[in-house]
């Protein structure tokens, strides 16, 4: 094993030995520390978590700056492709991407749930301070004491705040991450094959991907590290993959930067990036992975020879851990809240594509238990996926067509492309032309792809719904700002009633409306209190001509008011509960 390797795993076992006696005393000595719901107890955690997550800020930049700096170094053996030649090779591909970024970009907004409060900060110094931290993004993410851990979910949109605070294109950008997945994925199957020219590839790729409705919740909308997650995965197979093919150095630093990275996107993102090279570790061992040799106890070098990529990879388990006692666990035992996920439902809705990416991992296995064939790295992204897929329904169920399935729907369509590539279109080429048989992949895919919309839950429907909600926030925040503003020029007073559990606050946004005050009704407890303007903090009783304001709430968190109550004023649509306005009698 190489000394680095074995210093900095070292290192990080002795950090994680003591955090873990850090945490055993907590438990039994918490008496001793403030109590966290204290004024000391708050300071000391806000404290701890400023002061920890600097260093874990400082110790990633440095390893960071020093694995970009060792791919510079190193040959660069990556193909080259000019943008005119490609655009020339794909004219229809490039058309529905066209197509689809205008479909992304369209009607886009931060009227997204999460986004109105982090893009309240973003706008908070009139774009005069740009390059300063935005603390409700790291509130989402470092400021955390419920056992998450995901210090890095979000911060691409934190970066680009100071850049632009035009949210369009902050969409181009996820555009064009999208598509990055969609070319690295088509060049992957390519690579794994070993065939340069796979009909319609390319188009079948991005028909499979796009279209799906994860795909369209992730990435058409900005609140979800799925997005992030899954373009750093891609990055990291992909390069994964060259560095078996060409054993690359540059590839080599390049995925253990896209891991190490990667693992602080979310929670259970360790899996994704640790299973592989276990997988790899395992079966190469025994004589069974593709390019590996079998491992000898009598010859030691050759494990670190062989298998070096692998052992690199696997210590990120360690970093994981390390960073995780100290940023999550302790903080999170001492406020004692609970984890995020109490209470979650045990679902299970799988569609089509699971049940292929199931079927045709128990297949190769079983070949491969066989002896019949060698695993590859789609063997090892497979398991990954699918235990991947069981940490998802443990914490929270499982369905299909959710964003937090985009990691494995990915590897599915991986699948889907390796089967096309390898089965169906030597098949049909025996039979007919290059082109004709890329047409009749379109085809099915684009009958996959009906048959997913008929179901019910398609990438269609996930998308206008999305769509229409957006809206549906603008258009009813926009006509308030216009009721405000006429009430106002008339003399009268300009009372607005918020429900206790809208996204909406003084803080996020409505604070920039002309009231006179801004009240919060808590319909639990039957309450009226004046968040802003004259007489803040006190009790109030709704007097006639005040606006009551439904901007985003469904009707489980909203009840609409009686009629001899409120007159309703403005109405999104007739058939959303949301995106409403009424005027007390």
């Amino acid at each position: 094993m190489n000394s680095p390797l074995a210093w900095i795993n070292s290192v990080l076992a002795v950090v994680s030995g003591l955090g873990l006696g850090a945490w055993i005393w907590l438990l039994q000595n918490r008496s001793l520390l403030p109590d966290p719901s204290s004024n000391a107890g708050k300071q000391l955690l806000k404290h701890y978590s400023g002061s920890s997550h600097d260093v874990f800020l400082v110790l990633l930049a440095v390893a960071v700056i020093t694995l970009v700096a060792l791919i510079r170094r190193a040959p660069n053996t990556s193909e080259a492709l000019t943008p005119w030649r490609w655009a020339r090779s794909h004219p229809l591909v490039l058309a529905l991407w066209a197509g689809y970024t205008v479909a992304m970009v369209q009607g886009t907004s931060w009227f997204y749930p999460e986004l109105v409060g982090w893009y309240k900060d973003v706008i908070a110094d009139h774009l005069l301070n740009n390059f300063s931290f935005r603390h409700d993004f790291l509130r989402e993410t470092m400021k955390r004491d419920d056992f998450r851990f995901f210090p890095l979910a979000h911060q691409d949109l934190h970066v680009l705040s100071w850049f632009t605070a035009y949210v369009k294109v902050w969409m181009l950008v996820s555009a064009a991450e999208l598509f990055a997945i969609v070319v690295l994925s088509a060049r992957f199957i390519r690579r794994i094959t070993g065939r340069a020219a796979i009909p319609a590839l390319l188009m079948i790729t991005s028909l499979l991907l796009l279209f799906q409705p994860s795909t369209g919740t992730a990435f058409f909308q900005l609140t979800y590290s799925e997005r992030l997650l899954t373009f750093l995965f891609c990055l990291y197979f992909a390069s994964y993959l060259h560095y078996q093919r060409s054993k690359s150095q540059a590839s080599f630093y390049s995925t253990i930067l896209f891991g190490l990275i990667g693992i602080f996107i979310k929670d259970i993102a360790i899996v994704l990036f640790i299973a592989p090279p276990l997988i790899t570790l395992a079966l190469g061992s025994l004589g069974r992975m593709e390019g590996y040799p079998r491992f000898n106890l009598t010859n030691t070098s050759t494990l670190a020879k062989h298998y070096r990529l692998e052992l690199w990879l696997c210590s990120l388990t360690l970093v994981f851990m390390c960073f995780y006692i100290v940023l999550s666990l302790l903080p999170s035992t001492y406020a004692a809240k609970g984890a995020y996920s109490k209470g979650g439902e045990f679902v299970f809705r799988p569609d089509w594509r699971f049940w292929l990416i199931s079927s045709f991992t128990a297949w190769r296995a079983l070949w491969i238990a066989l002896g019949r064939i060698k695993a590859n790295l789609l063997d090892g992204l497979n398991i990954a996926a699918l235990l991947y897929g069981a940490a998802l329904f443990w914490l929270i169920g499982w369905q299909s067509s959710s964003y937090l399935a985009l990691p494995i729907q990915l590897i599915t369509v991986l699948n889907a492309l390796w089967i096309w590539s390898e089965a169906i279109a030597p098949t049909l080429q025996k039979r007919s032309s290059p082109r004709l048989t890329g047409a009749i992949g379109v085809i099915g895919c684009l009958g996959w792809i009906s048959l997913e919309h008929l179901a019910g839950v398609s990438f269609f429907n996930t998308v206008a719904n999305m769509k229409t909600r957006q809206d549906s926030w603008q258009q009813t925040y926009t006509r308030l700002e216009s009721l405000a503003r006429e009430q106002k020029a008339n003399g009268d007073d300009v009372n607005i009633i918020r429900n206790r559990t809208t996204w909406f606050s003084r803080k996020r946004h409505l604070g920039r409306l002309p009231y006179d005050r801004l009240i919060i009704h808590d319909p639990e407890a039957g309450t009226y209190t004046v968040e802003d303007g004259i007489g803040e903090g006190d009790t109030y009783t709704p007097q006639s001509g005040d606006l009551l304001i439904n901007i985003d709430r469904e009707a489980r968190d909203f009840t609409t008011p009686k009629p001899g109550d409120y007159s309703l004023i403005y109405r999104y649509a007739p058939a959303l509960h949301s995106g409403r306005i009424y005027r007390k009698q």
